[in-house]
């Protein structure tokens, strides 16, 4: 992963980077937002899955497989 301000870790990276440029994926802002959104969608998903809820209409068949294909493809 390319080092920005947005995948950094910490100020260690400069220094350290070759020994944290694994986590940077997980740690960094790019990846906090990246499963903040992930876990997003998963509420979203089971909000619209209860028929009680009405405010969230249930998903489409092909959204709801396109969603979980992401998934799969981003992990």
């Amino acid at each position: 992963m390319e080092l920005s301000s947005l995948t950094a870790v910490s100020p260690v990276d400069g220094r350290y980077g070759d020994k944290v440029s694994a986590l940077r994926g997980i740690f960094s802002e790019f990846g906090l937002l990246k499963f903040r959104v992930q876990v997003e969608v998963r509420w979203l998903q089971k909000l619209a899955a209860h028929a009680a809820i009405k405010e969230v209409p249930a998903f489409a068949a092909d959204a709801t497989v396109s969603l979980i294909n992401r998934r799969r493809f981003q992990r």
